[in-house]
């Protein structure tokens, strides 16, 4: 009976290998069929406040309230398994408990390092691309360490909280600090100084990088995000956007609690902030907002995977939330159609991950399969959909007269999205790791196919 059928699927707190539900939202397509708990890490004590994976891959750093980075290693075997298995065994039954013994887990059960040394919460990691680690912290510092250390290298000193910290994606030698003196500072890491810094006037909640290291990007508090040039290592003014709506409860600027640009496209920047929306912009221009979770008063940052499919973050509810951005870019069948609809994407799939907030959902990045990447990153370009897709479309959707209803033009646009994700089926393979509010951390993995509803 239909009680029986909820025991099956995992609950917080429940067996790791078995299956999680899923639920979908105003789509006609499920992507995540067959998602898995694969493992699940007693990391903390107390809430995680930031995951981060470095730049190959291979670590995660989580750290929080416990003031403690603890570093995992991703195991050798759950590396070439990620993709594979993964494709393979969807659809067998029997692969469903052998895969997940088969594992032991994504992660190595002990963490590979174990750093302490700040003196209140960690709110923010970063790696470079030479295995550093940088880590900002309440107590009003900055750390280095490097994976293949024990102890701390540097320590880089503030006059308040330091909310947000990223590495030049370039030239490592430097780094940004976002703090609540509403100043943020450039860094040389070699000379240990401020090379230069600005005062935005409202409290620095969000810092990053544009992908060429050119432009730095700054959220506050307030829901401001400016944009300065930063090349010759000097802080210029470029422009500024108010991430808001323009009318309703949500017209005043709320918190901006991330900032990230799609992976290899660096048009596309991704800003999360506390009225409960993520909105995806092209250059300055809003072109999409996410919306289906709950940001309230949390410091939730979302984030793509990476090929740039879907965009995922946590929830005040416990749930993860994960939209893909593959309609974003799909242009309307309309003749008349000019740039992006700037649409409101309410089309996701969400499943419980904590009993409290998630205050961190993040995609692994894929393990050793450039064959995904690449697919991936084709079935986001804006090409028209192949004529045996054309195919497809049922018949009724094919009147093509140009006095379409909206009604008509959605659902043709809601197919064509679907035609491009079964395509691609982007979400094969991809492992999701969350944090929850009481120091535990959680893997899923993906391992069915996309279908139509």
């Amino acid at each position: 009976g239909g009680v029986h059928q909820e025991e099956e699927f995992w609950q917080p707190g429940g067996k790791v290998g078995k299956q999680v539900k899923v639920n979908v939202h105003k789509k006609i397509y499920k992507e995540f069929t067959d998602l898995r708990i694969v493992q699940e890490l007693g990391a903390h004590k107390g809430a995680v406040w930031s995951m981060k994976f470095s730049v190959d891959g291979a670590y995660l750093a989580s750290a929080g309230q416990d003031e403690i980075i603890r570093i995992w290693q991703v195991r050798e075997d759950a590396k070439s398994a990620g993709g594979s298995e993964g494709s393979g065994g969807a659809g067998s039954s029997s692969s469903k408990d052998a895969g997940s013994e088969k594992r032991r887990g994504f992660f190595q059960e002990k963490p590979y390092r174990i750093y302490g040394g700040h003196k209140a919460d960690i709110l923010d990691l970063c790696w470079s691309k030479t295995q550093f680690l940088l880590s900002s912290s309440m107590d009003k510092t900055v750390r280095l360490w490097h994976i293949s250390m024990n102890e701390c290298l540097r320590v880089f000193s503030h006059t308040d909280f330091v909310t947000s910290i990223q590495f030049h994606p370039i030239d490592d030698k430097y780094f940004l600090s976002g703090s609540l003196d509403e100043k943020v500072r450039l860094w040389s890491i070699p000379e240990q100084t401020v090379v230069d810094w600005v005062n935005i006037h409202e409290m620095v909640t969000a810092v990053c990088f544009s992908p060429d290291g050119k432009k730095a990007l700054i959220g506050s508090y307030k829901g401001k995000c400016r944009f300065y040039s930063v090349e010759g290592n000097q802080f210029e003014y470029i422009t500024q956007m108010d991430v808001k709506n323009t009318r309703g409860k949500n017209s005043r600027g709320k918190k901006i609690t991330g900032l990230q640009y799609m992976p290899g496209v660096d048009r596309f920047l991704l800003v999360t902030s506390n009225d409960s929306r993520i909105r995806m912009y092209d250059g300055f221009t809003l072109c999409c907002k996410y919306k289906g979770h709950r940001n309230a008063n949390s410091q939730i940052a979302s984030g793509f995977s990476p090929g740039g499919g879907f965009v995922a973050c946590g929830s005040e509810d416990g749930c993860v939330c994960i939209w893909s951005t593959i309609n974003t870019f799909i242009p309307s069948v309309n003749p008349f159609y000019t740039g992006y609809r700037s649409d409101k994407n309410a089309s996701f799939e969400t499943f419980m991950a904590h009993d409290d907030i998630v205050t961190s959902a993040v995609f692994a990045p894929l393990q050793n399969d450039p064959a995904t990447t690449k697919r991936v990153a084709k079935s986001i370009g804006i090409a028209p959909p192949t004529k045996a897709a054309e195919a497809l479309v049922k018949p009724n959707l094919k009147r093509l007269g140009l006095g379409k209803s909206k009604a008509d033009q959605e659902r043709e646009e809601a197919q064509r999205a679907g035609e491009t994700a079964m395509r691609a089926a982007a979400a094969v393979g991809q492992i999701i790791v969350t944090s929850g509010f009481s120091g535990e951390i959680r893997i899923f993995e993906n391992v069915g196919l996309p279908i139509w509803l």
